[in-house]
């Protein structure tokens, strides 16, 4: 897991620290880091909090790094229907209607 160790590197943190925030030892974050083991799921969700990431980057199914988690309680109606919307659109469209938005936003 290279995302693993270049996330844990970025915030300057030893394999130490990361075992101890997680509940593992050292070279149970070794054997991840070099691929020699696989955390179960319940630990890349530890891992993935601790680094402030999702487990979809630190898998390689996702380039976006910095995650936040959003409840449907956290938008509003007119959010919520705009990602109705968006959602029907075709990818070329997303990219415009995502432009158009950074457009507005400058």
């Amino acid at each position: 897991m290279q995302r693993l160790k270049q996330l844990r590197e970025a915030k300057n943190m030893t394999q130490v620290r990361l075992g101890i925030e997680v509940g593992v030892s050292q070279e149970t974050i070794s054997g991840y880091e070099i691929d020699k083991a696989v955390p179960p799921a319940d630990m890349l969700v530890k891992l993935a909090d601790c680094l402030n990431t999702s487990v979809d980057y630190l898998l390689g199914r996702t380039d976006i790094k910095d995650f936040k988690l959003l409840s449907k309680s956290d938008l509003s109606q007119a959010e919520l229907e705009l990602i109705f919307e968006i959602r029907k659109l075709t990818e070329t469209k997303k990219e415009r209607v995502i432009s158009f938005i950074n457009g507005l936003a400058e």
